[in-house]
């Protein structure tokens, strides 16, 4: 069998739930679909290939094939889409690349902006945004977290209210002309350039509803907030929903014409099921989650909306649909209520599914490459009927997974996709 579509019309396709020539391939173009950068080099040192591996995203210690000449692993694995992220990620930009040493003593490069502090104990802890982010990563860490919670004192709307300005003039909740001039260099570049499609994943707070609450307050505060407070919880949902459309609206009519995909990362579930209730989802976050999703298709008419979230959210998949969501990533078929026969039954003519390819908790961390390329095969025996549906795993492939394993993953799919 042989490839006749371009990745774009093969994306495309499948966002519109029609058969392309084979499954559209993942690899890398999400913070949520990505490989950790050790992982990445030992792929590249098993390959025999001796190239500069860049590291965009130090925060969650992702390669990035995107940004190397040739895009050789990109293409090895069958890549269908080129990621557009943020130039600025929390107000790091992506330029003075330097050299930094991983743990495993393997090198990649990072932004010149990216300097952690090395601690006492090993660890690196790293300040952002004028202090509004701090981050830190345990010595034998995998990749840093938000250790801060600069709205934790919040008990009253008065003192949220107080701090809203502040929080506006943070930087976090807006995009500049100058940033926008920059990405639209690079995105005409792709389009005029490539034939792979884009995808816009605009980072940490830039499009986010429900997760940046958590990250801010703190996640056991939100929880609190949420089912003590509703008219604090109100006010905040309406600050977060306004500057989420005041920026999308001023990036997509920049970018919107070169993009084809764009994505919002909030995660609703956990291992067990719903982080919140349905009748909780409705009353808080599903208003808002309706206007960004109608200011986005207003303000780029062709786009299509990918939702990341992990864990079992099943019973918030049909007011994803109604909201205006085209794709749900990661599919995590390990938590409860999703199981992929059901989904794809049940939600597969209304909602693509973008991931749900391998089950990163067992079959990466335990099983062999044939095991792998047998649950690939079984996995898009359920999922690829009547398109809508793009391969990736889970999630991010983390440090411990083998070279062997990764290509067992990219080859079977790429083989085995074809319609």
């Amino acid at each position: 069998m042989r490839e006749t579509m371009t990745p774009r019309e093969r994306v495309l396709a499948a966002l519109e739930h029609r058969e392309p020539d084979r499954v559209p391939l993942d690899f890398a173009s999400t913070c949520n679909s990505g490989i950790n950068v050790l992982a990445y080099n030992r792929l590249k040192k098993h390959l025999g290939l001796d190239t500069v591996t860049y590291m965009r995203d130090p925060i969650l210690m992702l390669a990035s094939p995107e940004l190397e000449e040739g895009l050789e692993l990109l293409k090895m694995a069958g890549g269908d889409l080129l990621p557009l992220p943020r130039y600025y990620n929390l107000g790091v930009p992506a330029r003075d690349w330097r050299e930094w040493i991983l743990k495993d003593g393997s090198t990649c490069l990072v932004p010149g902006g990216f300097n952690p502090e090395k601690q006492e104990d090993g660890s690196l802890e790293l300040s952002l945004l004028n202090g509004l982010a701090r981050l830190a990563m345990p010595a034998q860490g995998r990749h840093f977290n938000m250790v801060n919670r600069p709205l934790g004192f919040i008990e009253e709307q008065s003192q949220l209210e107080a701090i809203l300005p502040l929080l506006r003039e943070s930087g976090a909740f807006s995009i500049s002309g100058a940033e926008l001039a920059i990405l639209r260099a690079t995105a005409e570049r792709l389009r005029r350039e490539t034939d792979y499609a884009v995808v816009a994943t605009g980072g940490a707070l830039f499009f986010s509803l429900y997760q940046v609450g958590q990250e801010l307050f703190g996640y056991e505060k939100f929880f609190m907030l949420m089912a003590s407070r509703p008219d604090l919880v109100h006010c905040w949902l309406e600050f977060i929903a306004s500057t989420c459309i005041e920026r999308l609206e001023s990036y997509l009519r920049v970018l919107g014409p070169y993009l084809d995909v764009i994505m919002m990362g909030d995660d609703y579930g956990f291992q067990a099921g719903p982080q919140i209730s349905p009748k909780l989802f409705r009353e808080l976050f599903k208003p808002h989650l309706l206007r960004i999703c109608r200011a986005v298709k207003e303000s780029a008419p062709g786009i299509k909306i990918l939702l990341h979230s992990c864990g079992g959210v099943a019973p918030f998949i049909p007011d994803f649909i109604e909201a205006g969501i085209d794709a749900l990533s990661p599919v995590q078929i390990t938590a409860a209520g999703m199981d992929p026969v059901r989904l794809k039954k049940e939600f597969g003519r209304e909602i693509a599914f973008w991931g749900g390819g391998v089950r990163t908790q067992t079959a990466l961390s335990k099983g062999s490459p044939a095991d792998v390329a047998g649950e690939v095969r079984e996995l898009l025996d359920i999922f690829k009927p009547g398109g809508g549906y793009i391969f990736s795993p889970i999630h991010d492939l983390q440090e411990d997974v083998a070279p062997e394993l990764v290509l067992a993953i990219y080859r079977t799919a790429r083989e085995y996709g074809f319609y």
